[in-house]
């Protein structure tokens, strides 16, 4: 047995040992499901990288590489759920058949997208545009109701600067009285040693106090003076910038939107997308077929004779 034959036993599940007693009918069904695995193999494995690159925002080669061995893994065990059945299963060939449905529609959903990308990328232009304006008028509410609080803030301070710049005006300082107590040592006549307490009165004229608040008055309204100008640079760019937010954080199912309606406008788009699903859901039921269709090989003669010697010694030792 050559190693390409070992390396197909190893995909689709079978023993070496048995095959090589088999004829060249087993060899062959070997060949068979080998090439239909690898078929679905290669597919899936450039569907997950593109995936991955595209949508995961994975930024390496080797974690795409990963997400492809994912997907390559998930396939072959899906493979070897038929071609390790022994005998025929109805019920698993109809879920299988219902399996491959499902995903010939996510293999053809993304490729789609990948091969329709400069299509899609045109009519995501008109998506976001409107989804620009409605985001964006939303925050233009918010920012014109914080625009609104600062400018009655600094409405107030500059009406409350204006009466205390009046009141500064009529009384620019004010008088400030300050008592110093000292107590002097003093000899009595007796010889007796006394304390005298001695008050000291001055009296200064200080500037109003009134100007330190209208100075910290005045660094507040310059403050909501400058984030107010801000404000409105942010209320003038909203749509802009709601639009860069969007074409930095294209999603799957937003470019999944935009394929559906070029499928919906397009009719070729539309029977290129059927062509292609209709391409992956029969490659998915290459094995099926092979399985369901063909007469069974000795290989599974093999395995369906080990099963019956077995389950026939089984009945025999609960008989006894």
């Amino acid at each position: 047995m050559n190693w390409w034959q070992k390396f197909g036993c190893f995909l689709i599940g079978w023993n070496p040992g048995i095959l090589m007693n088999c004829s060249e009918a087993s060899h062959k069904a070997l060949k068979k499901y080998t090439a239909s695995i690898l078929i679905l193999v290669f597919i899936w494995g450039a569907t997950g990288y593109c995936f991955a690159e595209r949508y995961l925002t994975i930024s390496t080669w080797w974690g795409c590489a990963l997400m492809a061995l994912s997907f390559i893994i998930i396939v072959i065990q899906i493979e070897r759920q038929v071609i390790l059945t022994v005998g025929k299963n109805r019920l698993l060939t109809i879920f299988r058949v219902i399996l491959a449905i499902f995903m010939a529609l996510i293999g053809s959903a993304i490729l789609d997208q990948i091969i329709f990308k400069n299509d899609v990328a045109k009519v995501l232009v008109e998506l976001r545009t409107d989804q620009a304006k409605v985001i964006a008028g939303k925050r233009q509410l918010t920012i014109q109701a914080e625009i609104d609080k600062l400018t009655g803030t600094m409405d107030s301070l500059q009406n409350i600067n204006t009466r205390l710049n009046d009141e500064v005006a009529k009384h620019p300082t004010i008088a400030v009285t300050n008592v110093t107590t000292e107590k002097i040592p003093t000899v009595m006549p007796d010889g007796t040693h006394k304390t005298e307490t001695r008050s000291t009165v001055q009296r200064q004229n200080v500037a109003s106090p009134r100007l330190e608040q209208i100075r910290t008055n005045t660094v507040t309204i310059n403050t909501c003076s400058n984030r107010l100008e801000k404000l409105y640079n942010q209320k003038i760019n909203v749509e802009e910038t709601v639009r860069k937010e969007l074409e930095e954080n294209s999603g799957f199912l937003e470019e999944l939107k935009a394929m559906i309606i070029i499928i919906k406008s397009d009719l070729v788009a539309g029977a290129f997308y059927f062509i292609l699903f209709a391409f992956i859901f029969s490659l998915e039921l290459l094995v099926v077929m092979s399985k369901v269709g063909d007469n069974k090989c000795d290989y599974d003669l093999v395995i369906e004779h080990q099963l019956y010697v077995k389950k026939h010694s089984l009945d025999e030792m609960v008989k006894k």
